[in-house]
């Protein structure tokens, strides 16, 4: 089965979309933030995602899993304008999987409001009816006769300006350990899949300000799937590395659509295991790089 993941595109409409009463508290530090280059560095996200999808439909692609961040702030706007961007990869022939990041889950106000289940609910489907224990989370996906899909949610707001790390709560981590041992699991490649990092790439945590919290917890569970992936997003450059004493092996795509930092992985997974490569972009379209699995 060949597996595009793709991560952390943020559509942004710009600052003047956003509402007044939005304002106060944390999009106060991410419109900062929009001023100080960031919005610049995602401006071409919508064309971005054109070419992908083009480059998925070309590469026979089988499943396409995001791990999270599809909008800049969370607004109403944002979240239309992006399910309308990722509406071609829904339509294809592949399967479509994914999970929300921080700034999908930006305010109180937008979880209050469901805008991201509002948006994007129909796609939090379950092939495992009783594996949900904490809304749709986790949701689980079966894949042809080799592959599962298992999803996380390790998003949430974080109010305070400076912060934005995430957890998988704890019920959704004894879930997972659960599934380890499930039968419809059993003999299948599986991808885990969430959008905090649990390890950057030389193999540490992140920060405490900006990482999972419960990463030790989180590998601890993933460590029970003697064949699998662990995706994720956050961190926004395309790398890949181990954890001693865990059988999958982390794949963070980075970001898609972030100027100079383009990245996504490629996968052909099933009963032999699984082959990576990692994508860029080339300044017109998306290609592959050979040598950089």
């Amino acid at each position: 089965m060949r597996v595009l993941h793709f991560s952390d595109i943020h559509i942004s409409l710009g600052l003047a979309e956003i509402p007044l009463f939005d304002w106060p508290g944390k999009r106060m530090a991410g419109g900062v933030n929009f001023l100080r280059g960031r919005g610049r560095r995602f401006k071409g996200a919508l064309r971005k995602l054109g070419r992908l999808a083009e480059f998925a439909e070309t590469d026979s692609v089988d499943l396409v899993i995001f791990s999270g961040d599809f909008t800049a702030m969370g607004t109403n706007a944002e979240f239309a304008a992006a399910r309308e961007a990722i509406q071609p990869f829904v339509d294809s022939r592949a399967e479509f999987v994914c999970v929300p990041g921080n700034h999908d889950l930006y305010t109180r106000r937008v979880v209050r409001r469901g805008r991201f289940e509002k948006h994007f609910g129909d796609l939090l489907t379950s092939d495992v009816e009783d594996a949900p224990v904490d809304g749709p989370w986790p949701l689980v996906r079966l894949l042809g006769d080799d592959v599962a899909v298992i999803g996380l949610n390790s998003a949430r707001p974080n109010p305070v300006p400076w912060k934005s790390s995430g957890r998988i709560p704890d019920a959704q981590i004894a879930a997972l350990r659960s599934l380890a041992g499930r039968p419809e699991l059993e003999d299948r490649f599986v991808f885990l899949v969430t959008h905090y990092a649990p390890r950057l790439a030389d193999g540490s945590p992140d920060t405490r300000l900006h990482g999972l919290e419960n990463a030790d917890a989180f590998l601890e569970a993933c460590a029970g799937f003697d064949r699998g992936a662990i995706l994720c997003g956050h961190v926004h450059r395309t790398y890949r590395v181990r954890v001693p004493g865990v059988g999958p092996e982390i794949f963070c795509a980075g970001s898609a659509t972030m100027h100079e930092l383009e990245g996504f992985w490629l996968f052909d997974a099933g009963a032999d295991g699984l082959a990576a490569t990692r994508g860029h972009w080339t300044g017109d379209d998306y290609d592959l790089h050979p040598s950089e699995g």
